[in-house]
C-alpha cells in the first residue's frame, strides 16, 4: 500500500443470537447511524451485502453483517457486525464509530445474563406489590451485563425508566457501549457521564420531582451523596435513601453529616464474606492476563493494604507462588498480615527497599504509592490498582519525575523516571479488575446486586430501622430476613448442583 494511502479503520463487534435477531440488530444500528450527527446517508449496497455510509465532507463509511471464518473458535451463533470507516477526518471518524459503538444487546445474550443471575432475576417472585413504584431511582454500577438484569428487576418491581437515571462511569469495561446502548434503546432510561454528574443529578431531580416523586440513590463508589451535599445540598430532601456498595463509597461519605438512611451492602456480613476473594482473584488473573509473557512465579510482590481486598490478594498471589510482602499504616492489620507468614514493615519506603517487588498492587484506594516508593522498585516493574477510579496511585507525581511517559494502549501507562527505572501502570491505574473485562462471573455478584435490591426496597418502603446515617446492624438484619442468602446456599451449597435449579 502507498504511503499517502491511509488504511480503513475498523471496529467489530461479535453478536449471540440467532440470525434475525443479528439482522435486526444491524438493521436497527443502521437506521441510528443515518440520523447520526456527520452522516448524510445510509443506503443498503445488494452488491457488497452491506450499508453505505456517505458522511459529511466527502467521508465514507460502511456496516456490515458478517459471520465469523471460524465459527468453532468462536460460540455458537456468533454474529459479527463490522463498522469500517473508509474515508473522511479523524473528527467525523469519531462521530461514526461513537454511532456504530452503540449497539444494545441480543434477546439471546440477555436471556443468557438472567439464566447466569438467578437471584436478581427473581426478585418481582418476592415483592408482587410493586414496591418501587411511587420511587425514582439513581444509579451508577458498573456497566456490565450483570447490571442490565439489576435494571431489569428495578423495572418489574416498579421503577418507572422515566424515572431511572444511570451515570456511566465511563469505565473501559468490556461491553460498555453495549450497556448504555441497551439501556437507551431498549428501555428508554436516560443515561450521563461521570464527567457531567451534577448535571445528570440536577435533570433526575427535576424529571422525578415532577411526577411527584422522591428518589433512592444506589451507589458504587460514592459518587452522588458527596456531590449533593457539597453542590447542591438543598436537593437533598429529594432522596430518601443510600445503597453503597463499596468501601471507598463508605470513606467517601464517612466524614458527611448524612440527613438520609444509609442502607450498607458494602459493610454488610453477607459481602465481606463472600466477594472480597471474588474481587482479588479478578484483578490478579486480569493482571496476568494483560502480561501474558511476564513470569511472576518465585517474584517479589507488595500489596499495599490488608483490608478485605487486600488480604484475598495477599493469599492468592500466593497461591501462585510469589513471594509476597505487605503494607498497611494500620498497625492492627500489619500485625495481622505478619502473623499469617506474610513479610511487613512499619516503613513503606525500607519494605520495598528490601523486598524489590516487581508488581504492586494497591488495595487502599487513596495515594499508597507515589514517586519516591517507585524510584526504589526493579526495572520493568508494574502497579496495578484494585481500587475506584485512578485514586490508588501517585500519577502525577510519577508523570512530574518521569523523562518519558508513554501511552500503550489497553496495556497501560509506562513512565521512565528521571532517577529510577522504567515502570509501567496497568490500566492506566484504573481499576485493574474492570480493565476491558467483566470482572466478577455473573454467579458469583448474583448475591450482592440481589442485596442492592434489597436495600432499595427497604428504602423505598420507609423501613424504621434504617435511620438517618449508617445502618450496617439494620442492614444485616434486612439482608438476613429477604431470604437471598438462603437462596444462594440452596444453588451453590453442598446440595445445590453448582446454581442448577
Amino acid at each position: 500500500m502507498p504511503a499517502s494511502v491511509k488504511p480503513p479503520l475498523v471496529h467489530a463487534v461479535d453478536v449471540i443470537g440467532t440470525q434475525d435477531e443479528a439482522r435486526r440488530l444491524a438493521g436497527e444500528l443502521a437506521a441510528r447511524i443515518a440520523v447520526s450527527p456527520g452522516v448524510r446517508s445510509v443506503e443498503w449496497d445488494e452488491a457488497s451485502a452491506s450499508w453505505a455510509c456517505t458522511l459529511t465532507g466527502g467521508g465514507r463509511g460502511r456496516l456490515t453483517l458478517a459471520a465469523p471464518a471460524d465459527p468453532a473458535a468462536v460460540p455458537e451463533h456468533t454474529h459479527r457486525i463490522v463498522a469500517t470507516f473508509e474515508q473522511g477526518t479523524p473528527v467525523v471518524a469519531e462521530a461514526f464509530f461513537a454511532a456504530a459503538r452503540h449497539l444494545p444487546f441480543t434477546a439471546t445474550e440477555i436471556a443468557a445474563a438472567v439464566s447466569e443471575l438467578p437471584l436478581t432475576s427473581r426478585l418481582a417472585d418476592r415483592w408482587t406489590d410493586k414496591p418501587l413504584a411511587g420511587a425514582g431511582v439513581l444509579l451508577t454500577i458498573h456497566h456490565m451485563r450483570d447490571f442490565l438484569v439489576l435494571v431489569d428487576s428495578l423495572l418489574t418491581l416498579g421503577v418507572d425508566p422515566a424515572h431511572t437515571t444511570v451515570i456511566d462511569k465511563e469505565y473501559p469495561y468490556a461491553h460498555t457501549h453495549r450497556v448504555d446502548a441497551h439501556m437507551v434503546h431498549r428501555h428508554g432510561i436516560t443515561v450521563w457521564r461521570y464527567q457531567d454528574l451534577r448535571e445528570g443529578i440536577e435533570d433526575h431531580i427535576g424529571r422525578v420531582a415532577a411526577a411527584g416523586k422522591r428518589s433512592v440513590v444506589m451507589d458504587d463508589g460514592g459518587y452522588v451523596m458527596p456531590t449533593v451535599l457539597h453542590e447542591l445540598p438543598q436537593q437533598t430532601g429529594h432522596f430518601t435513601g443510600l445503597v453503597e456498595q463499596t468501601t471507598s463509597g463508605i470513606r467517601k461519605v464517612d466524614g458527611l453529616d448524612l440527613p438520609l438512611p444509609l442502607f450498607s451492602v458494602a459493610q454488610s456480613d453477607m459481602k465481606s464474606m463472600i466477594e472480597p476473594y471474588g474481587i482479588a482473584d479478578a484483578a490478579v488473573r486480569n493482571t496476568l492476563r494483560l502480561l501474558p509473557d511476564e513470569k511472576f512465579e518465585g517474584q517479589p510482590v507488595l500489596v499495599l493494604g490488608f483490608g478485605r481486598i487486600g488480604h484475598e490478594a495477599a493469599r492468592v498471589l500466593e497461591a501462585r507462588r510469589m513471594r509476597v510482602a505487605v503494607f498497611d499504616a494500620d498497625i492492627t492489620r500489619l500485625v495481622a498480615a505478619h502473623e499469617e507468614g506474610f513479610l511487613t514493615g512499619r516503613s513503606l519506603e525500607e519494605l520495598v527497599r528490601a523486598h524489590r517487588p516487581r508488581l504492586v498492587i494497591g488495595c487502599v484506594g487513596s495515594r499508597s504509592f507515589g514517586l519516591r516508593e517507585a524510584r526504589l522498585l526493579p526495572a520493568r516493574s508494574f502497579l496495578v490498582s484494585t481500587t475506584s477510579r485512578n485514586f490508588e496511585f501517585a500519577l502525577d507525581e510519577l508523570r512530574e519525575g518521569s523523562t518519558a511517559v508513554t501511552d500503550r494502549g489497553v496495556l497501560g501507562t509506562s513512565y521512565q523516571l528521571a532517577d529510577g527505572p522504567g515502570i509501567c501502570v496497568l490500566g492506566h491505574g484504573m481499576p485493574i479488575n474492570f480493565h476491558y473485562a467483566e470482572s466478577l462471573s455473573n454467579r458469583y455478584v448474583d448475591l450482592v446486586l440481589a442485596g442492592l435490591a434489597v436495600g432499595a426496597v427497604a428504602l423505598a418502603d420507609g423501613d424504621e430501622r434504617l435511620r438517618p446515617g449508617h445502618n450496617v446492624a439494620a442492614t444485616n438484619e434486612i439482608l438476613a430476613e429477604s431470604g437471598i442468602v438462603d437462596d444462594y446456599y440452596r444453588l451453590y451449597g453442598p446440595a445445590g448442583g453448582g446454581g442448577r435449579d
